[in-house]
């Protein structure tokens, strides 16, 4: 990763060294043998059998409008830009897509690409070594021609990390991510006239560590923002500060509760995510049995799930979902009828089977039948997979109780 951010770092400041410079071609002072000023197709590299293979040594810059006929761009590890993203573009009728990429750096800024075809997108770019890096810094739109549809943004696979931030795409389909990378981050990014596609999409082999999405604006009618493949894995993603501007469908295949997906401030439609658990019987009628006096046993009976979000709820059981450190506010309440006179009867909350180091609550009972409440508000640091139960003891004997209503609440 050093490596990686150290290339970037490296780039960054070459290319802010040429923006003072290279505002027109200056013949009385030539440009550095590095540098390839771009303005017309017989500025690049001659095709052969209808790809352009940059010099991976170069560094490219585009001026103005280059069409490339039914041509496309391997990058092979060239660097490539623009110095005005509204007047500098690549155009392309190729079939597939215009520009391109395999097991090499991707670092693009301020190049605008238009297919001109239904059979073009403006990018494949692929990393299958995994030490890879892409970066679409800023300004690399992908806009369609008028009254031409495209075939979209186009895909990336791979890569250790991808870095997509401050571009405008205006096209009918958006971007698939495909392959294994360690993080995909998009950030305000506008995305905008998806027609028969989906603005983001993970298909079914993407495999990621991180996904970092924050700040970007799907404006389009229909269709979907994000989806999210049933097979696509990731082991932490957030969402936040995204704005959605009508999108049939926001996101598909997760949601806010999703184990790993952490979202916030999304606008209207996508709930924050809020592990929230509520759990509760009435009239039960199964019986606990007690092991001993003075000993706790796991109340008895068939519970009734109100609502599990972050959690999976069965029988006075709770089991937390998410991936992040949780600590949570547990209420209780148990209510039913004393098995004996003098009756003196405590619950508590047991964390994956074990008795938590927290207040349990009392009561004792004069009569035999007489009724008792008993409720308990207490907080557990729960991870992944840890589950919550409430149980119950006599601290006098060891009659069975029956326990016929219980309420068990948790939030963050």
């Amino acid at each position: 990763m050093n490596h990686i951010l150290t290339s970037i770092s490296s780039m960054l400041l070459f290319f802010c060294a040429l923006n003072t410079s290279f505002a027109q071609k200056d013949l009385t002072h030539p440009l550095p043998s590095s540098i390839v000023y771009v303005d017309a197709l017989s500025d690049l590299p001659s095709p052969q059998n209808g790809v352009i293979t940059l010099n991976s040594a170069k560094v490219y810059i585009i001026s103005g409008s280059v069409d490339l006929g039914q041509n496309s761009i391997n990058l092979n590890g060239a660097g490539l830009r623009g110095l005005d993203p509204g007047k500098d573009r690549i155009i392309s009728a190729t079939k597939g897509a215009v520009l391109r990429s395999l097991d090499v750096d991707v670092y693009l800024e301020k190049v605008c690409v238009i297919p001109l075809s239904a059979a073009t997108t403006a990018y494949d770019f692929e990393d299958n070594t995994g030490t890879k890096a892409l970066n679409l810094l800023a300004g690399n739109s992908v806009v369609e021609a008028p009254r031409v549809a495209s075939g979209g943004v186009g895909r990336f696979s791979g890569f250790n990390s991808m870095f997509i931030t401050t571009n405008f795409w205006r096209c009918k389909d958006g971007l698939k991510v495909t392959g294994t990378t360690g993080k995909f981050c998009s950030a305000y990014n506008y995305i905008t006239g998806i027609s028969s596609g989906v603005g983001i999409e993970f298909l079914a082999d993407f495999e990621a560590n991180d996904i970092d999405m924050s700040n970007n604006y799907f404006v389009f009618s229909g269709s979907t923002a994000i989806k999210f493949h049933e097979k696509a894995k990731v082991d932490q993603a957030r969402m936040n500060g995204n704005l959605f501007r009508g999108p049939a469908v926001l996101i598909s295949g997760f949601d806010s509760h999703t184990p790993g997906w952490e979202m916030r401030q999304n606008g209207a439609g996508l709930p924050d995510t809020k592990p929230y658990a509520f759990l509760y019987m009435n009239e039960n009628t199964a019986v606990t049995k007690l092991i001993s006096p003075n000993l706790f046993t796991k109340i008895a009976g068939e519970t009734t799930t109100m609502k599990a979000d972050g959690f999976v709820a069965t029988a006075n059981r709770v089991t937390y979902t998410g991936k992040r450190t949780l600590n949570a506010r547990i209420y209780a309440n148990v209510g039913g009828k004393t098995p004996e006179a003098n009756s003196d009867l405590s619950i508590a909350i047991y964390k994956n089977g074990l008795l938590q180091i927290a207040p349990n609550s009392s009561i004792a009972v004069g009569g035999k039948g007489e009724g008792f409440q008993l409720t308990l508000e207490t907080i557990s640091e729960i991870n992944q997979g840890d589950y919550l139960e409430v149980f119950i003891k006599n601290n006098i004997n060891s009659t069975p109780i029956l326990v016929k209503d219980l309420q068990l609440r948790i939030s963050e």
